[in-house]
């Protein structure tokens, strides 16, 4: 797995994997809104708006909200349509430029004479036809503007709103707008419609993103959408055309992408090709809420309201419908409202044409090209302050886009799809820079071996380590009891491997295998002080896991290169089968049992490699052994040879193991496991010293029992 890992970042000179990440994220950015990465890129451009938020210098909105004082005063909403035809009368009479009222009147009032005469017969009739016809009469002494609420479904009392936009004019008509429809709408009473001046929708498009319990972020909303087959302004749009009268016509710019811009008499505002507006919000401000309750005991002069744009809507806790923005501020919807009449007056909103996601394309494909072709030709590290640099320069320069002309440009979405791209050229750029390292440290210690073997000391060195190893053989001739084979092949003249076998007592017999970090002399030299050390105070103490710690302490003493060793030991009671062991950073070795193998357990009591950690504890474990079993002790240069593409693996090993003939003695067995090793590296060179142990007990002869 490994290997392949390493061949697939390698292709095509390390550029392959690169170029294919880099289509990948090129394929993303044109889903971008499909994808996790759509939150991130959203939170980025709300950014933008907290530290750059719209000024509020101007006031041309007054809201005048229906809020908790006017709550208490007049009851709980809905309030009788003659108080909200006072109110209405009331602003009006101040003669401000529009009246938008953020509230749908889609019933009859509940204190009308009819509705009364329903519940209570003979209840006189009312010759003035009610409070209905009181809000009307209210509605038509001035320029007000209904909403309505376009509906996804028929809902029982939806149907077409009466007042829709007179004209529209397109710049491109061959081709259909891509509006946002709704088949029909929540509206106010005909005659209530038939009084004012226009109808507007207050619909929102809230992101999925949830940033409350009680709503989604609103970022985006409707400047036009048709309810049925006919086109609506949004609320604030219509009440500044019934405010401009005849000048007040309505142009839309589009494309074959959809719309761009929306035209209301001189005033204009960018769109997405939906219609859709992208608000750029300021801090919210109460200077320009005024309480209905005042406005009803006139405690507001009349130009309070005077060539104003007034909004009458909710402000009270229980009615209010809140709205999560960009800024992080939960807002009532008539301030929405109020904001987007401020944006289209001062012709101020956020910008993202069709041609900016192209854009951002270019810049990802450009900027991937630009590290494919620069990040192998510079080292690691200039290779990482190249790819910080890229990276602040698109966030900068997202940042500069919204500073100079509200751009929404997407520079971090651009630095997360190129991270995978660059993380794959580092990891090039770090294998090539450690496969340099290893040939060069391969090239001097070849050079060193080469002159110390000039000298005769390598050839020397060689005989002493390979003196140190015991003859399993000769050692223990005669031995009925148990049987133990090894052998080691240093992958250089000289290795840091080493075995051991031995007896403790006339019972006891002590197994032992080694690898010393390094290669060569170095680890040569380490491994025999291992070896000789290991063996005297294994032979010195009762307590295995005693022993392992005082060995640790003892080549931990003196240790400049900060060497360490893994190792294996195990002491086997010959007569009983009984095997206590310990295993510092070491390979588990193979159970060989009834035909079957496998790994003794040696996860509960393993530690880590003798001199890694100075102070640690090591513990034993026991375990009984079964007349016939073999146990196998190996070091990485079994289970990690390669043949170049994989490696010989500990399953393979477990393979030999149990295939090799039962009726061959330990040591035939042992060269075939050696034999299948180098067959599998077919020629290629050793990848570290191999070194195997096998020690098979058959228990005491029945005579002796």
């Amino acid at each position: 797995m490994r290997s392949f890992l390493l061949a697939t970042l390698r292709a095509g000179r390390g550029r392959a994997l690169p170029l294919l990440f880099l289509g990948l994220a090129a394929l993303a950015l044109g889903d971008f809104d499909s994808t996790p990465l759509a939150t991130l890129r959203n939170a980025q451009f709300d950014r933008y708006q907290r530290h750059m938020p719209r000024a509020r210098d101007e006031e041309p909105v007054v809201v005048v909200g229906i809020d908790s004082q006017s709550l208490v005063k007049y009851g709980q909403w809905p309030w009788p349509r003659d108080v909200v035809a006072e109110l209405v009368r009331t602003v009006l009479a101040g003669e401000p430029h529009a009246l938008g009222i953020d509230i749908v009147f889609a019933e009859p009032d509940r204190f009308a004479p009819q509705a009364l005469a329903k519940r209570f017969p003979g209840f006189p009739a009312d010759p003035t036809g009610g409070p209905d016809r009181q809000l009307a009469g209210a509605l038509a002494t001035g320029p007000a503007v209904l909403a309505v609420v376009g509906v996804a479904n028929a809902l029982p009392g939806s149907r077409q709103p009466h007042k829709p936009l007179p004209a529209l004019t397109d710049s491109d008509p061959a081709t259909p707008l891509l509006l946002t429809r709704f088949p029909s709408a929540l509206a106010s009473l005909p005659e209530l419609e038939q009084a004012a001046a226009g109808e507007g929708m207050i619909n929102a498009t809230l992101d999925g993103q949830r940033s409350t319990s009680e709503r989604g972020v609103l970022r985006r909303i409707p400047t036009l959408a048709m309810i049925g087959e006919q086109p609506f302004l949004s609320l604030p749009l219509e009440m500044v055309r019934v405010a401009l009268g005849d000048a007040g016509k309505v142009a839309v710019d589009s494309n074959a992408q959809g719309m761009m811009a929306i035209h209301v008499g001189g005033y204009s505002l960018p769109t997405q090709a939906n219609g859709e507006l992208i608000l750029h919000y300021g801090q919210a401000k109460s200077s320009y809420y005024v309480s209905a309750a005042d406005v009803l005991a006139g405690r507001h002069p009349p130009d309070t309201f005077k060539s104003r744009f007034v909004l009458i809507g909710f402000n009270s806790t229980g009615l209010q419908d809140s709205t999560v923005t960009p800024l992080g501020e939960l807002l009532p919807g008539v301030d929405i409202h109020a904001q987007i009449l401020e944006s289209l007056l001062s012709g101020t909103a956020l910008k993202r044409p069709g041609w900016m996601p192209m854009l951002e394309l270019a810049s990802l494909l450009l900027g991937g090209l630009l590290l494919i072709a620069a990040v192998p030709a510079l080292r690691p590290r200039y290779a990482t302050l190249t790819f910080l640099a890229f990276a602040l320069l698109m966030i900068a320069s997202g940042y500069l886009a919204f500073a100079i002309g509200r751009w929404l440009f997407s520079g971090l979405s651009i630095v997360l799809l190129l991270a995978p791209v660059f993380m794959a050229l580092l990891s090039v750029t770090l294998i090539a820079a450690d496969a340099r390292r290893r040939n060069a440290e391969t090239s001097l210690q070849l050079s060193r071996e080469a002159a110390a073997r000039t000298d005769g000391e390598l050839d020397a060195a060689q005989r002493i380590q390979t003196g140190l190893l015991p003859d399993p053989a000769s050692r223990f001739a005669g031995e009925t009891r148990f049987a133990v084979a090894a052998l080691l092949e240093p992958a250089r003249a000289i290795g840091g491997d080493y075995y051991d076998c031995f007896m403790l007592d006339a019972q006891r017999l002590c197994v032992a295998i080694g690898d010393v970090s390094g290669k060569g002399i170095p680890a040569s030299l380490f491994m025999a002080i291992s070896k000789t050390l290991a063996g005297t105070l294994t032979r010195s103490h009762q307590d295995l896991a005693a022993a392992i710690c005082d060995l640790q302490q003892e080549l931990d003493r003196e240790n400049p290169e900060y060497q360490f060793v893994t190792t294996f030991i195990g002491i086997l009671d010959a007569d009983s089968g009984l095997l206590e062991y310990v295993c510092a950073g070491h390979d588990a070795p193979l159970l060989l049992r009834r035909g079957k193998v496998s790994r003794i357990d040696t996860a509960a009591i393993a530690g880590p490699p003798l001199c890694a950690l100075p102070d640690y504890r090591y513990a034993s474990a026991r375990m009984q052994l079964e007349t016939g079993d073999v146990i196998c002790l190996f070091t990485d240069g079994v289970s990690e040879a390669s043949n170049g593409q994989e490696m010989f693996g500990s399953e393979r090993l477990a393979t030999a193991l149990a295939t090799s003939a039962v009726n061959l003695p330990l040591a035939d067995r042992a060269s075939a496991i050696r034999d299948a090793v180098r067959g599998f590296e077919a020629g290629q060179p050793p990848f570290d010293d191999l070194t195997l142990l096998l020690a098979g007990w058959y228990g005491r002869p029945s005579s002796e029992r």
